[in-house]
């Protein structure tokens, strides 16, 4: 266990020492999202209707795409640090010593911590992977899109006959046909309260992307400060000198 115990500190140790320049790289990137402020829902909301209205409703909305895919990234990121520190912690506990564990409560904590800020992390994953989905079913509402519908028909015969002038006689004959339709509503226009629905559910699903962004980088630098703070704590919480770590209570400082 010497050697994962070894590695989950080192793979801590990169965590921390990476750890601002990862907080700067997402906000670097969430600087670069367009709509801000208090009425960034409706400015979102807005823009998209414009959009919509030029007629393209099957057009991806590439403002809705990009934040996505930063913070779906982002959110895999951060629920991936969390499982690592925390098996970092898992593994620098004590060994049970006369029904206590005494030195742990830092640990307890900072485990607890990590833990919450990992289900967020994957809870916002599971929320915004329906997106799409919700998008195409809105799309699909739109009466003034054409309809396409395609029917095939195939057939096939066979027969036999014996006993005729030229002997026995076998025929074989097959047939295919296509029938397809196009159909279109609303004389082509385009419903404007389906334009208006469109676009209040990508407005919305920025703003929760957002939101969730911005949430993952503040539980991430609570964790970067935490983990600064109480390095000590979290890899010797009996001190280096203690050696109570693997069965037996072998000897191992750190």
């Amino acid at each position: 266990m010497d050697s994962y115990r070894k590695k989950s500190s080192a793979d801590a140790r990169s965590i921390l020492e990476s750890g601002i320049s990862t907080l700067d790289a997402l906000n670097t990137s969430l600087a670069a999202l367009p709509f801000k402020g208090n009425d960034a829902l409706s400015q979102a909301e807005s823009a998209f209707v414009a959009t919509l209205a030029e007629g393209d409703v099957e057009k991806a909305n590439e403002v809705v795409d990009a934040a996505y895919k930063v913070t779906r990234d982002a959110l895999s990121m951060g629920s991936n640090h969390s499982r690592t520190l925390e098996r970092f912690v898992n593994l620098h506990v004590p060994q049970m010593e006369d029904g206590n564990n005494f030195g742990v409560t830092v640990q307890l904590m900072f485990s607890k911590l990590l833990k919450e800020e990992r289900e967020k992390c994957e809870k916002s994953l599971s929320e915004t992977s329906k997106y799409y989905s919700s998008r195409a079913d809105a799309i699909d509402k739109f009466s003034h899109l054409a309809k396409t519908s395609k029917t095939e028909t195939k057939s096939s015969s066979n027969s036999n006959a014996t006993g005729g002038k030229d002997g026995d006689e076998k025929k074989e004959s097959s047939s295919s046909s296509t029938e397809e339709k196009t159909s279109i509503s609303d004389g082509g226009k385009i419903n404007q309260h389906r334009v208006k629905a469109l676009a209040a559910l990508d407005a919305q699903m920025y703003t929760d992307l957002v939101g969730a962004l911005q949430t993952m980088m503040d539980g991430f630098v609570v964790i970067l400060d935490n983990l600064e703070k109480n390095w000590d704590k979290l890899e010797n919480p009996r001190g280096k000198g203690y050696g109570g770590y693997g069965s037996g209570g072998s000897s191992m400082v750190y």
